[in-house]
């Protein structure tokens, strides 16, 4: 599906990072904009970069763990736009630590977040996409949710939850005129690890800390765009977490090994 001036979109968690990149960006393509996050004042200065780039913001405050608020979220979007045709459900958290220490509430939030979260905002979205086709959701997930590390155990899982539910969503409505992607990147600069209790330059596995580059939200966002415009199923970014993903997949015991000879 193509990025045209005035598409209708939906940009959950874009008061910052990777969600502000993806607002910034259909916003230089001229597109019409609902920016969704908790934090009002942050989403109304990304309006008024949206509105500079050249798009038509929308702020729309509302919690995605709130089912009752982002469906009236949905609805004020596409009340003001008309219809909707491009949902990216982007909000999500980290918080990390042992399996057998982490705290109950911690990953309470971690699922509640980033996997209900999506799953409420696509639930609330969805019949406006059906009857808008071609239409598309593209969900900013994680490479967690594919390789699993190390004092990750709810966030790689809450992540995993969100890649499998797409994929079945994906088989449920592709013929209906609906894309669903997911894009997966590894370790973004972004403020994310300020609350997740991880540093990336020391709590990362060994290979991806010297083998994989730090992404900048705006390479995120053109993944994004990429991946509606050309239908694809799932992304994986940078490529060198490509090929971690892969070697996963392919060989999972020796991706175990060495995630255990190499911490």
């Amino acid at each position: 599906m193509k990025i045209v001036p005035g598409l209708p979109s939906f940009v959950t968690g874009a008061s910052s990072g990777i969600g502000r990149a993806i607002a910034l960006e259909l916003g230089a393509r001229r597109a019409r904009v609902a920016l969704v996050s908790r934090r009002a004042d942050a989403l109304e200065r990304v309006a008024d970069e949206v509105r500079e780039a050249g798009g038509e913001p929308l702020v729309i405050p509302a919690d995605v763990t709130d089912e009752a608020a982002i469906r009236g979220a949905v609805e004020r979007a596409a009340a003001s736009f008309g219809s909707l045709r491009l949902v990216i459900p982007n909000a999500g958290i980290g918080r990390y630590g042992l399996s057998w220490e982490h705290a109950p509430s911690e990953i309470e939030s971690l699922i509640r977040i980033n996997l209900l979260g999506v799953i409420f905002t696509v639930r609330a979205v969805l019949p406006h996409l059906l009857d808008a086709a071609p239409a598309h959701i593209a969900a900013v997930t994680s490479s967690a949710g594919l390789i699993p590390h190390v004092r990750g155990s709810a966030y790689c899982a809450s992540k995993a939850g969100v890649n499998q539910y797409l994929a079945a969503v994906r088989l449920e409505v592709l013929d209906r005129g609906v894309g669903v992607s997911w894009i997966c990147p590894g370790a973004v600069d972004t403020p994310f690890f300020e609350g997740a209790n991880l540093d990336p330059d020391t709590d990362l596995p060994l290979l991806a800390r010297l083998f994989v580059r730090r992404l900048q939200p705006e390479g995120v966002a053109h993944a994004v765009i990429r991946a509606v415009e050309h239908n694809r199923r799932e992304v994986v970014v940078p490529a060198m977490m490509r090929f971690f993903a892969w070697t996963r997949r392919m060989t999972p015991a020796l991706a175990d090994w060495i995630n255990r000879k190499l911490p």
